[in-house]
């Protein structure tokens, strides 16, 4: 009889194991066949608006925003690069990119450094102001900037940023 009742419960926490395996972390990915790109994150990400952009920003350009409701987001956006300039290397395109972000933030840049991402260039910098810091990566992907920015308010020394897996595909 005891031998039975230990098969059952190795079966039973097996099981246990199994679906508790099965659940994840909580990650889902999310497509969005029209904007060309894919993102796993713990929340879908919902459109946004930019306050105060022109018709012609609103048409050529797209956000998704995902806010943790603790003083931490995670902005995706998504333009076409002919923005930023015409036959401009991805390199001097990404500095300027950077260099707007920037200019009249009162923020101090605290690291840059080059990224890429399925052969796409990019880059990831970091900012700093009193009350908040944010990380910003951009790639630019064919003919498309495509960034996801994460903001964090508040005590700035405790905080950490949220992220998420930003994909461009094919969806």
């Amino acid at each position: 009889m005891k031998k039975h009742w230990m098969v059952t419960l190795v079966v039973l926490l097996s099981c246990c194991v199994v679906a508790a395996c099965k659940k994840g972390d909580g990650w889902e990915e999310y497509k969005y066949r029209n904007d060309g790109f894919a993102i796993s994150a713990p929340i879908m990400p919902v459109p946004r608006t930019y306050s105060g952009a022109t018709a012609d920003e609103r048409q050529n350009s797209r956000a998704y925003g995902i806010d943790f409701g603790n003083r931490t987001e995670i902005l995706i956006t998504l333009g076409p690069v002919s923005d930023f300039g015409e036959n401009v290397p991805p390199e001097e395109l990404l500095q300027r990119l950077k260099n707007l972000t920037l200019r009249g933030v009162p923020a101090k840049l605290v690291s840059e450094r080059q990224l890429s991402l399925v052969d796409n260039p990019g880059i990831e910098y970091e900012f700093q102001a009193e009350k908040w810091r944010a990380r910003e990566r951009v790639y630019i992907v064919k003919d498309k900037l495509l960034g996801m920015s994460s903001t964090a308010y508040g005590d700035t020394r405790s905080r950490r940023l949220p992220t998420g897996f930003l994909i461009p595909c094919v969806c």
